[in-house]
């Protein structure tokens, strides 16, 4: 396959070529059989059934393979990083060679059952539970390889004790449910719900992918130039080098559990007249045995020179475990107005804040979730990567009141220009995202390994006093004085999501039109602006210590747009 050009990365201007971690493809096939039954007797709504999924898929994931070169401003050669671009002096490269095709295939098989009991005219129950079993994904002729802890070495599924899909599959998921919904009072306008649930996420694909990214399959290497032996544009990925790169390898915890979480919620719901009503809802949630990586051969930080791994065969051995948790609780604020005098409205508040140990499990360069210290993940507690604090939204839909039957009647050719406009809108507004400042690789000094599959920019600075600036710009967003580099061989002591980026918000408005030009044929004209007020949404800024453009934001969202579209409905 051709893999294109490698991507080059410049300290302070914009990458050049393709991203390294493509090309990719993949093509998946899903076959559902599921049936379920009601039964009502008395006062009880039984209800039962099964699903069964059957997932295959046939990919590629060329991860590395375009490779990647490196020039920085640190005064290895000229000093300037588009100087030694010029003279053809990366200070690092990297890129992998691999065959990973795959053949992923796995299965879920799962059962419910639940009552749902009406007491009385004004409270309903209902309880149930459901049981979930996913196997791991596999590869159909198991031609993957997992790294086994136990012997400290590269192994292939299904020998040695080593089940077919790096890990065992999870009998344990049991799920019970519970809910009530009760109406107070004889005019029925309000009703008060709860609940609680236990949820599984069903095992997606990605685990098993990594199977793929262990030797011979999958050979990841760095290279540095070294005196008497420079790295060049003409050659950047020598074959032939002084010294090896070790190979990183990919490990899963042998009893790795099912994702799940516990769920709970109440609220009240009031109903104004006919067509309007309020909503308030406090929704909480845990979760746990979420899935999270680490590198369980990362070096302690020392600040002696040559500070060996625990296996020094390895560079990174990134094992895939379930132990990250997570919290959630949230005010949920609704009002709605049904079509009254042509206007329907629906507005939403929701206050909301988020806690966990990673966001996601299988991370790219720069991202907070891959743990600073793989020794202490549990450091890594702080505020989820989606945590937005405020978020508030309102949608409407206008009639406007021009047209036969309406509060201004016209006739004639003025009901055809006239008659059958909608005017529709969203509104939306929300506080910022948090973010992580980190290290650049070339200022990191923790000394723990450079870490291999992009895992290379989650080490953090020293933090000292207040990061957030009162007065916040594109050109200052935080405080860059207040983070410093550690002493070497240390990590630093900032936290993971302790800044917010820039708010957010937008207008979106349409202008539509239908008409029929026959029994068969409608048409549709739609006016319609993005962004009206054509408001900056600023990005998240440079959160690198050690870029020439750190705390400044470098990007925002789209400026206003306009479109016309014509719609032909039939």
């Amino acid at each position: 396959r051709d893999f294109g050009l490698s991507f080059i990365k410049v300290t302070g201007y914009s990458p050049i070529g393709d991203e390294f971690n493509n090309p990719q493809h993949s093509a998946t096939n899903l076959l559902q059989v599921l049936n379920s039954l009601s039964f009502v007797r008395g006062r009880h709504l039984l209800k039962a059934g099964f699903d069964a999924h059957f997932t295959r898929q046939k990919a590629f994931r060329d991860v590395q393979s375009r490779g990647f070169l490196t020039f920085t401003s640190q005064p290895y050669f000229t000093g300037n990083a588009l100087a030694d671009l010029l003279l053809g002096l990366p200070l690092m490269t990297g890129g992998a060679t691999l065959d990973n095709r795959q053949q992923l295939r796995t299965e879920s098989f799962n059962a419910f059952i639940q009552d749902e009991i009406r007491l009385n005219s004004s409270l309903t129950v209902s309880a149930g539970v459901r049981y979930e079993v996913t196997s791991p994904p596999v590869d159909t002729n198991d031609r993957a390889n997992v790294f086994d802890p136990v012997s400290q070495a590269v192994v292939q599924v299904g020998t040695k004790g080593i089940p077919r899909g790096g890990y065992a599959t999870d009998y344990n998921n049991i799920a019970p449910r519970f809910g009530l919904a009760w109406t107070p009072g004889m005019s029925n306008n309000t009703v008060v719900r709860g609940g609680y649930g236990i949820y599984y996420n069903r095992s997606a694909l990605a685990p098993g992918e990594g199977l793929y990214f262990n030797p011979p399959f999958f050979d990841f290497n760095l290279w540095y130039p070294l005196p008497g032996a420079p790295l060049t544009l003409a050659n950047p990925f020598p074959t032939q080098f002084p010294i090896a790169t070790p190979p990183s390898a990919l490990a899963f915890d042998r009893n790795l559990k099912t994702p799940w979480l516990q769920q709970w919620s109440v609220g009240i719901q009031h109903q104004f007249g006919n067509r309007r009503s309020v909503e308030v809802n406090y929704v909480g949630s845990k979760g746990h045995n979420l899935l999270t990586a680490r590198d369980i051969n990362q070096a302690a930080p020392s600040p002696q020179p040559y500070n060996l791994r625990p296996n020094p065969q390895f560079g990174d051995i990134v094992a895939l475990e379930s132990t990250a948790t997570s919290r959630y609780n949230a005010l949920q604020v609704k009002a709605r107005q049904r079509m009254l005098n042509g206007l329907t409205m629906h507005a939403a508040y929701t206050l909301g804040k988020g806690t966990d140990d990673a966001s996601d499990f299988f991370t790219s360069a720069g991202d907070p979730n891959f743990p600073q210290d793989s020794n202490n993940p549990k450091a890594e507690r702080g505020r989820s990567s989606f945590d937005i604090r405020h978020r508030f939204s309102m949608s409407f839909y206008y009639a406007l009141p021009f047209g036969p039957d309406q509060r201004f009647v016209v006739d004639g050719w003025a009901s055809h220009i006239f008659g059958n406009w909608t005017v529709a809108g969203i509104f939306t507004a929300q506080s910022g995202s948090p973010f992580t400042v980190a290290l650049l690789p070339e200022v990191d000094n923790s000394n723990t390994g450079r870490a291999a599959l992009g895992f290379g920019m989650n080490d953090r600075p020293n933090l000292a006093g207040d990061p957030a600036r009162p007065n916040r710009s594109a050109t200052a967003w935080f405080n860059t004085t207040s983070f410093s580099l550690p002493p070497y061989g240390s990590f630093g002591n900032a936290g993971r999501n302790i800044l917010d980026g820039p708010g957010f918000q937008n207008l979106n408005l349409a202008l539509l039109k239908q008409a029929s030009l026959n029994e068969d044929l409608d048409v549709q004209i739609r006016l319609e602006a993005f962004n009206v007020l054509n408001r900056v949404n600023l990005g998240l800024p440079d959160a690198f210590l050690g870029s020439p453009t750190f705390g400044r934001i470098l990007s925002a969202g789209s400026a206003r747009r306009l479109q016309l579209g014509l719609k032909l409905i039939y």
